[in-house]
């Protein structure tokens, strides 16, 4: 019992990866030859907003560009390395270790004499907020002859059993003088050999940058960028009811912004920085924007930076609603990456209440064989009815848990949960994608007045229920867990859980049409590759679909159905999870049902 407790884990999935291979061409990338051989100086950050790498400059995808992965990084994105797949699944399913991530540059012309002193630089950094690679795992660089296939080793790095200390990025410096190398059509690619049954022995890449005329001492170049993407609006949570929010919108804003921004140049320097602030439901129209002179901006050190941001929430009339908030570096002339100078906060104010932001770094579970409950402590601003909870499940092992879970809500005790206000089951953990949401729905909504709640699970076996847990965010003061009658805080590993409470219905808070008894629908099949047949109501007329995405935006609808259609959503839809809805002029047909495209 003394190990007993909740404890985190590296992903064992990240379909992110897999829901960008239907973006990636991978015919077009494969049939590149050397007609298409790139040309000097080849550059990338990894700052554009995508999950797989950018299809001009690398032949493969199964590394994860992300924003969330990487501490201090010397610009914003990196490439992470892990032991999961292009499809975002494990290499293997048992614990070994092998050849995993590869990243592989496409044809480029190194048609120069030695004497032109070229080098790859890069940077790079083990763990990050992932999983420390131990000695037995390597992250290397090879470089592959033109005439022949055999790519020979050019750099490596190994993992480290102890002490794991937390290690900045470095920067490497790699020459290039074998003329066996300098040829047209020359190709580079980083590997590493890690875990294969999980997003294990993470490294992390950045600032990839080959060129000539270079020496051992030029690790400058006049680059000014964001290190982390933009951060909540809200000074509490990340996302909050609308109709919590505006009865008090100025006391749940946060008016000071952190910002950190780097440089690679040799000199510090000052720059202006900018902001606008947009309502989604008017769009083109800025609400706020201002400008300002930060600085001084440190060479290759995190320069942080509070600013003073003002707001106009006015209610939008609508019962959700989104806000733009763009940070950019204004008048920055002659930077090498202006990708990096902009980073983008949407902040969705809908019907739900969320400390997460929305992206999971490893997972949680409770480590018990005799199960127990784990709890997260939410405060909300308005007295209302609780009428469904969210979970966020990793997929380690299995899409579907054959192992059974109830949901929990207790009121505030003396610092830790108190009463049982809500226990509600069996419920299974279900998993449909990638920081994808399931939403369960009370069988007995319940009105919550103003207050501090604590919402989780609990289980009456030991298994892995695999909570999303996000690092980015720190909440672990509001983390509590109970295997022997006792409440714990959970202070083992700073971050939050990916649950989330929502206080109104979906129907109620993005169609309002009272339902119409007995005009029920049906669909199949479910989940679909993007093909479905519908089965409509008899004696119903002028019937029209509405296909909502998870955040409740309209993102398809067919007019005048019949009474049975077959629609093709797959150019239409990416893979995700959906709510579709029927309405004739008399209101809502039935029940709005949710529809898996994969």
């Amino acid at each position: 019992m003394a190990n007993a407790q909740l404890y985190t884990a590296p992903l064992g999935s990240n379909i992110f990866q897999h829901l960008n291979m239907s973006k990636w061409d991978q015919s077009k990338s494969n049939s590149k030859s050397l007609t298409d051989t790139l040309e000097l100086p080849f550059i990338d950050d990894f700052s554009k907003e995508a999950r797989s790498p950018e299809e001009s400059k690398w032949i493969d995808h199964s590394v994860y560009i992300n924003q969330q992965m990487a501490v201090k990084p010397p610009s914003i994105g990196v490439a992470t390395f892990d032991g999961l797949n292009s499809f975002g699944i494990p290499y293997s399913t048992i614990n070994e270790t092998g050849a995993a991530d590869t990243l592989t540059s496409h044809y480029i012309n190194l048609n120069y004499p030695a004497s032109d002193s070229l080098y790859l630089s890069f940077y790079y950094q083990p763990k990050g907020l992932g999983n420390f690679p131990e000695f037995r795992d390597t992250f290397l660089l090879e470089f592959k002859n033109p005439d022949d296939s055999l790519w020979t080793w050019a750099w490596s790095s190994k993992g480290e059993d102890y002490p794991q200390l937390a290690r900045d990025f470095e920067q490497v410096m790699v020459p290039i003088v074998d003329t066996a190398l300098l040829k047209k059509g020359f190709q580079f690619r980083f590997r590493n050999y890690a875990q294969l049954n999980g997003s294990w022995d993470n490294w992390h890449l950045d600032y990839v940058r080959l060129d000539r005329n270079r020496n051992l001492n030029d690790t400058n170049l006049l680059d000014y960028s964001f290190m982390y993407p933009a951060g909540s609006l809200l000074n509490t949570y990340k996302s909050v009811p609308l109709s919590h929010f505006l009865p008090n919108a100025l006391a749940n804003m946060d008016t000071l912004f952190q910002l950190s921004l780097t440089t690679q140049a040799l000199a510090s320097d000052f720059k202006t920085y900018g902001y606008y602030f947009e309502n989604y439901n008017f769009p083109n129209f800025i609400r706020d924007s201002s400008l300002a002179l930060l600085g001084p901006i440190f060479s290759r050190e995190e320069s942080q930076f509070t600013q003073a941001i003002k707001y106009t929430y006015e209610n939008p009339g609508t019962p959700w609603t989104e806000y733009i908030l763009r940070h950019f570096l204004k008048d920055n002339q002659g930077d090498l990456i202006p990708e990096n100078d902009t980073t983008i906060y949407r902040q969705i104010l809908s019907n739900y209440y969320a400390l997460d932001d929305g992206s999971a770094e490893e997972r949680i579970s409770i480590n018990n064989n005799g199960g127990g409950f784990a709890a997260q402590k939410f405060d909300t601003y308005l007295g209302d009815t609780l009428k469904s909870i969210q979970f966020y499940f990793n997929w380690a092992n299995e899409p579907i848990i054959d192992k059974s879970f109830y949901i929990m809500v207790w009121g505030a005790g003396a610092n830790v949960p108190g009463e049982i206000l809500v226990n509600e089951g069996v419920h299974l953990p279900y998993y449909y994608g990638q920081n994808v949401f399931i939403t369960y729905e009370l069988e007995n909504p319940i009105y919550l007045p103003a207050g501090s709640y604590y919402i989780g699970w609990a289980q009456n076996t030991g298994f892995d229920i695999n909570i999303g847990f996000d690092k980015n965010t720190q909440n672990s003061n509001r983390i509590f867990y109970n295997l022997d009658g006792n409440w714990y805080n959970y202070a083992a590993n700073e971050g939050t859980m990916m649950i989330r409470p929502l206080f109104q219905e979906f129907q109620d808070t993005y169609v309002g049409l009272k339902s119409i008894v007995n005009q029920d629908w049906g669909m199949y099949p479910n989940p679909s590759n993007g093909e479905i047949t519908l089965t409509l109501p008899e004696n119903q007329t002028n019937i029209e679909l509405f296909v909502f995405d998870v955040s409740g935006r309209i993102v398809f609808n067919v007019n005048e159905l019949s009474s049975q259609i077959t629609i093709d959503l797959k150019e239409d839809l990416s893979a995700g999870v959906y709510f579709i809805e029927m309405r004739n002029k008399e209101g809502k047909l039935g029940n709005i049902k949710q529809l898996i495209l994969n």
